[in-house]
Order: structure tokens, then sequence, then C-alpha cells
């Protein structure tokens, strides 16, 4: 690094005024970019007038320009023809393009720096291209830009042709190294020169910030901060990470702190605003809230910020936040698409905003292997391959899975920056996934409760229908009932390919398949039954008959409220049984068991009278159809019963036997 007594030895009279003429270089540059943007900006306009679109006044009045009247430019755009557009001030704003480019050269070619003469011939290059200036105007009519024109004039793309926007990024790159040459002064990490002595304790609150959160970075290049007082002003840049177009500059005159950030990803931007909603800062973002579009070259989006504090103490601290949340955005998006690989969107920018708030980041879960961790951990966690890229919320769930990963982020940061062992960390985070797939379990049990209770809600509309129809109620009531034990039939269609997706990613899914088998055949006899019912004809049938279906239907309504007690039980129960759990388990299984041979018994004498009593063919089919159908519903009760008893024996153990 040069030292600046020996840059001025060098340098001679015109030497001596160089931080001035840095100083003066960025703020050519902040204009020059706000001149790009008001380009952009009126052209989107004349493509979309019905549209609302920013006047970009306070990009304006953070750039240094004064003049109000191009606060009128965007609103005044119109479209002239295809691609060609009527811009107020064109000449105007182009002039000062060219200015700002020659102020931005004069530190460079005043240092007698290689890269200066470079410079200064690629702009003479870019002012004799036609395509990049006459071209672009009109010599008949003032005011008229075409769209060409403007692209090429702020276009970032390297892999194209030069454009003044890639010089005015690579000279900016060129000033920050002259910046940091002259600001010998490191404060608490920051670089500073010519700043007063009241910018001091502001930077240094902006440092603590910085510092606090620093090592959450690890090795990954960026948040070199400089500071200097420009224009009455202190200004804060921080340089984020590698990216060109990804930089922060604070602004702050008097107790207003204005923040200036642009990055080439919108949810990266919108996340960072994010994380200063309870401070109150009021935020414009400019080019992409302009139309809900991206520019065609996607430059970059910027938006700023503007926070008025109450006093010097709020002011400090609203800065010291700002530096300590920068190092976030670093890596944000590779690690938001890591995981979205097990995620929704939206559940991704709420873990990594947990992150951010609890200052443990994502870098570290980067570095350990992002996905492939988790890739990793899925395939000893799971019973079966998982698919490249199937979401883990779909097995464990949406809430579970973001707590699965804040607990990840969180144990990756703390354990690099304690030094662990990376294999440590990666077992830990393994057997943690393995934890949440066990819960998984306990999801599914829950799922099965759902279903039981579908259960009793049609075993008691099958014997409430018998009971109208025994004591002839209102006719409707059968036809109502049919269609809701239709829909509680549907319900549990639901539960079961629940049950089916997510056993097919866990340990003992043979058991919750049979289980939910049974239960299946269980409401969709009873469904039929009650389906039935609708078809006993309007006239007298045999008292004796509708009793026999009616006991018939009562016993499979106890059976299907004691088979619910059952499920409960043993969801409540935990893996050593006390003496009361093991009670109330067994004694409902036991009681579905009996009641099975209680119906069995009802069925007999069910057929017996149906064949005794009947002199209508159609009328004993039906009775007999009604009573299979309570029967079958019956038999499979008892076999989800001694599914779950035979489950209960491998995975408890019951004190005191």
């Amino acid at each position: 690094m040069v030292e600046k007594k020996s840059i001025v030895r060098e340098l001679g009279e015109e030497g001596l005024l160089l931080p001035e003429l840095v100083n003066s270089a960025l703020t050519a540059n902040d204009r020059i970019k706000y001149y790009f943007t008001l380009l952009q900006t009126a052209r989107e306009k004349a493509e979309h007038p019905q549209l609302e679109f920013p006047s970009l006044r306070i990009e304006r009045e953070n750039a240094g320009e004064e003049n109000a009247k191009f606060d009128r430019i965007v609103s005044g755009a119109l479209k002239k023809g295809h691609d060609i557009y009527i811009v107020p001030f064109a000449e105007e704003i182009l002039s000062r393009v060219w200015g700002c480019m020659n102020e931005m050269l004069k530190p460079l070619l005043a240092t007698g720096r290689a890269e200066g003469k470079e410079f200064e011939a690629r702009l003479e290059e870019l002012k004799r291209s036609g395509a990049e200036i006459e071209a672009g105007l009109s010599a008949s009519e003032p005011g008229i830009l075409r769209g060409d024109f403007i692209r090429a004039l702020t276009s970032g793309n390297r892999g194209k042709s030069d454009s003044l926007h890639i010089l005015v990024m690579d000279v900016h790159k060129a000033l920050n190294r002259i910046q940091e040459e002259l600001a010998v002064e490191n404060l608490e990490g920051a670089k500073v020169y010519l700043v007063a002595e009241e910018d001091r304790k502001l930077i240094i609150s902006f440092m603590s910030g910085v510092n606090r959160t620093f090592s959450l970075k690890f090795e990954h290049p960026g948040l070199g901060t400089t500071a200097t007082r420009i224009a009455g002003k202190l200004v804060i840049q921080n340089d984020i990470g590698e990216t060109e177009a990804h930089v922060l500059v604070v602004n702050v005159r008097g107790l207003e702190a204005s923040v200036t950030y642009t990055d080439i990803h919108l949810q990266r931007l919108l996340f960072f605003q994010s994380l200063f909603e309870e401070t109150g800062t009021s935020w414009e973002d400019t080019v992409s809230r302009a139309s809900g579009e991206k520019f065609e070259d996607k430059l970059y989006h910027l938006s700023v910020g503007r926070f008025l504090a109450k006093g010097r103490e709020e002011l400090k601290n609203f800065l010291a936040l700002l530096g300590s949340r920068i190092v976030f955005l670093i890596d944000w998006n590779r690690a938001r698409k890591s995981l979205r690989n097990f995620m929704r969107n939206a559940d991704c920018v709420k873990v990594l905003r947990w992150a951010a708030e609890n200052e443990c980041g994502h870098r570290a879960f980067l570095i350990l292997g992002g996905e492939q961790l988790i890739f990793g951990a899925l395939e000893l966690a799971s019973r079966a391959p998982l698919p490249y890229g199937e979401p883990l919320y779909q097995i464990i769930g949406r809430e579970r899975t973001t707590e699965y990963f804040q607990w990840v982020l969180q144990r990756a940061s703390k354990g690099l920056l304690a030094g662990d062992p990376l294999l440590l960390i990666q077992d830990e985070i393994r057997a943690e996934l393995l934890r949440y797939f066990h819960s998984a379990e306990q999801d599914l049990m829950e799922i099965c409760s759902e279903h039981a209770s579908l259960i009793v809600e049609t075993a008691g509309a099958v014997r409430g229908s018998l009971l109208y129809i025994a004591y002839k109620g209102e006719p409707n009531f059968v036809l109502r009932n049919s269609k809701r034990a239709k829909v509680w039939e549907s319900q549990a269609d639901e539960f079961v390919n629940r049950i089916r997706t997510i056993s097919k990613r866990i340990e003992n899914a043979d058991f919750f398949e049979k289980l939910i088998f049974h239960m299946d055949d269980v409401i969709d006899a009873l469904e039929d039954a009650v389906f039935f019912a609708t078809l006993i004809p309007p006239v007298d049938i045999s008292r004796r008959i509708l009793e026999s279906l009616e006991k018939m239907a009562g016993i499979v309504l106890e059976s299907s409220r004691e088979f619910l007690k059952t499920v409960y039980a043993y969801q409540c129960s935990t893996r050593i049984c006390t003496p009361d759990e093991m009670q109330a388990f067994f004694g409902s299984t036991a009681q579905v068991i009996s009641l099975e041979r209680t119906c069995d018994e009802a069925f007999r004498k069910a057929n017996r009278v149906i064949v005794e009593v009947s002199t209508d063919f159609k009328e004993a089919m039906l009775a007999r159809d009604i009573a299979t159908k309570i029967e079958e519903a019956s038999n499979s009760l008892m076999l989800a019963a001694f599914t779950i008893r035979e489950r209960a024996f491998e995975v408890h153990v019951w004190e005191g036997h």
C-alpha cells in the first residue's frame, strides 16, 4: 500500500489536491449512475404510460444533482415510434454524463497511472462511436433518443461490446483503490480520511456493527469500509462482496442517514429492506419498482432508504445495526437456492431472515456443503432414496422443516466459529434430521387419529339413518346423512394419501400403511351402508329387520369409539409405559376385539330375521347388503386394533411386566 506522504511527494503541487479530486470523482460517480437510472426509467415510462413511475427526486438529491427540473423528465417522456423516445433535456443529461466522466478520470490522470490513460482512451473511443453518441440523438429534433442508444450507453454486460456503464464501474474500482491508499488512518477497521471530529463516533458505531458479525463471512472476501466527508456530509461505503453492482453507501447529514443499496437480485434487496422494518426506515425502490419488470440489460436494482433519528444515540444505534447486517448479504442468493431444494421460497427467506436477526448467518452452512450436506443426511434418515430435490417439507411439514433449518444454520455457525471438527458438526446435523423423521411418526399417528374420528362420525350416520327410517323421521335426513358420509370418506382418502406419501421416507412404514389400509376399509364399508339406507323404499319395511340392523350399527358405533380411544392411547403413550397407560391402551383394544364378536353374532341374527320376516326380494337383498357392510366395518376395526396392538408390543416397554 502506498503511503499518503509518498503520493503527495511524487505528485507535486497538483497532487496536494488529490483527496479533494477523489471525493469529487466519487460524487461524479453517484451523479452519472443517477443519470443512467433516469434515462432507463424515462424509457420505461414512455413504453408504459399507464403505470406509475417515481420522479427519482430522492436519487437526484443523494447524487448531488441540484437542478430540480430533472424531476419532470420521467413524467414527460413519450414514445415517438418503435424504440424511439422523446426525453426532455436529453442533450443536457448527456452533456453532464460526459462531464462526470472527465471528473472521474482526474484523480487517475493526476497520479500518472497507466490505467488512467487506458480509461481516457476508452472514453474517447466511446465518444467517437456514432452508435454511442450522434446516432442516439436526432439532429433535426431535440430530445429524441433511440432505445438501442440508451441500452448501449447503460449496458453492464461485459460479454457484449464496451459501454459507458462498464467504463464507469472500472473507473470506480480504480478510485476505490486510490481512496484506500489515501486513507492511512484505520478507525476500528474502516479506512478514513478528511473526516470531521463529529464523524468519528458515527464511523465507530457503524464499524462496531460490522465487526460484531464480521467473522460470519469466514474466508469470503468483502466488507471493506471507507469513510470520508464530501460536500458537507459523512459518506460511508461498504463493498459487501465481489459483485460489481453490489454496493452499499451511507450518507449522513445531521440526524438523517440515507442508505443507497444496489443489487442485481431483487429478492435479496427486499430481504435487506426487511431487516430494518422495526427501525422506521422508509425505502424507495426505483428501477425494479417502476413497472414490475426488469430492464433489458438487468443492470441492478437500486433502492434508497431514509432513517431520521431523534438524537445522536439513536443515529449511532441505527448505524451499528446497519453495519451488523451487511455480512448476511454475502452469498445470500446461493444460500436461498440451496434451501429451496427442501422448502418453499417464502420459508427459505424466513429462515435466512431468522439467521440474520439471530446473528448466525448462512455462510457456515454453505461451507459445510449446503444442500449436499442435507441430501447426505436424508439418505441416512430416509428409508428409501430421496429423489434429488424432493421438498423435505412434504415429509416432515413446513413448520418443522423451518425449525430444523434454523437449528442447522445456527449449529453450523457456532461450530465453525468454535473450531469444532467438521465431521462432528455434520454428524450432529444428520442426527438432528433423524430426530425430525422420528417426530414424523407422531404426525402419522395424528393423521390416523383424525381418520379414526371420521370413522366415528360415519358410524353414527349409519345408525342415525336406520333410526330415522324405523321411526319414520324426516325422509331428507337420510339423504343429507349420505352426502355428509361421502364428504367424510373423501377427507379420509386425503389422510390415506398423506400417510402413504410420508411413510415412503421413514422407518416402520409398513405399520402405518397396514393400519391405514384397514381403517380405510372401515370407512368405505360404512359409507356404503349409509348409501344403501337411502335406497330403502318409502313403504313399510319390517320393524324387526330395521331393529336388527340398528343393533348392528350401534355395536359398530361403540366399537369405532373404542378404536378411537385405542389410537389416542397409543399416540399419547411414551416408549416406557406406566400401568395406567397400559390399562387404557389394552382396555380399549380388548373392547374393539370383543365388540367384533358381538357384532358377528348380531349379524347372524339379522340374517335369520331377514330370511324369516322379509317377503320382498328387493327388501331382503338391500337389508342383507347393509348388514354385510356393517359386518365388514366391524371386522376391519378389529384388524386395525390388532395392528396397533402388535406394534405396541414391538416398541413399548411395560413397567412392572
